[in-house]
């Protein structure tokens, strides 16, 4: 065994699993080299993006590998490689190059175009990595993108509730509500038919607060989980609620999967109106 330790970072404006594949099928060959880790960033399409994700690559001097189609993003990962000796492939552009220079025809640089041959799988996992990189409000810029958007005070099943509807192919993106946090803008400038507030009684989420308290640790005395914090989260996102014109949800004593068909099922008739 080799011990040689490097960090591959897979750029993708799609879910990257052709990058992930090739970059596997390479290492495959070298058994003995151990110390290899890999980092994948899915749904890059702007350049903001790409220069947060190349500044750190940069900084553990990683081999870049991606299938960027947009011929801008390239370029500029592919210059900034270079002018910082950094280690770069595009997986897919070679074999581009390939079939225009042999049909004169140019590529439609349509991120995902491969996955569209399997609409339904990749259309799932598409949203499960959505899902995943735009939970608890990590990125704004998921809210515009989002097929729905979720909002609620914490422990109000926000997550599961977003990952259980990404399986079934919806982009979620999700926000947890507190008073002190100002609300971003994008959620004001969401389409109202998109965004849905979860809600419950103040007892049923101090139930599920309390739970919590105890599993961390934390003792009876946290101001997390006491009757009026949590009156006073409730009466915050009410308001937010009307305020945006949202559909409001109530999650008591409901399990994820009732929750999510009256969500989708809210979604697909606002949608018709």
């Amino acid at each position: 065994m080799t011990n040689f330790s490097k960090k591959f970072y897979l750029i993708s404006d799609s879910v990257g699993e052709t990058a992930l594949k090739a970059t596997n099928a390479a290492l495959a060959q070298y058994p003995q080299l151990t110390g290899i880790t890999m980092k994948r960033f899915p749904f890059i399409n702007s350049l903001d993006e790409l220069k947060t994700i190349l500044e750190e690559a940069n900084k553990v001097k990683a081999v870049i590998i991606t299938t960027l189609v947009n011929e801008q993003l390239d370029e500029y990962a592919s210059s900034f490689a270079k002018d910082h000796q950094l280690a770069y492939h595009n997986v897919v552009e070679p074999i581009l190059s390939i079939i225009s220079n042999q049909t004169s025809l140019a590529p439609s640089e349509q991120a995902g175009a491969l996955h569209r041959l399997d609409d339904h799988y990749f259309d799932r996992i598409q949203a499960i990595e959505f899902a995943v990189k735009y939970d608890d409000g990590k990125n704004r810029k998921g809210f515009a993108l989002a097929d729905i958007i979720l909002l609620g005070v914490s422990r109000s099943s926000k997550t599961p509730l977003s990952m259980y509807l990404a399986n079934k192919s919806y982009k979620v993106a999700n926000l947890p509500i507190f008073p002190e946090v100002h609300v971003p803008q994008e959620i004001y400038d969401a389409d109202p038919r998109r965004v849905f507030g979860l809600i419950a009684s103040p007892l049923y989420i101090q139930n599920i607060r309390k739970k919590r308290v105890e599993l961390m640790g934390l003792g009876d005395s946290a101001s997390y989980s006491s009757l009026e914090r949590v009156k006073e989260e409730l009466m915050f996102a009410d308001d937010l609620y009307h305020q945006l014109g949202a559909s409001v949800i109530h999650i008591e004593n409901q399990s994820i999967e009732e929750l999510s068909e009256q969500i989708i099922s809210q979604y697909n008739k606002l949608l018709a109106e």
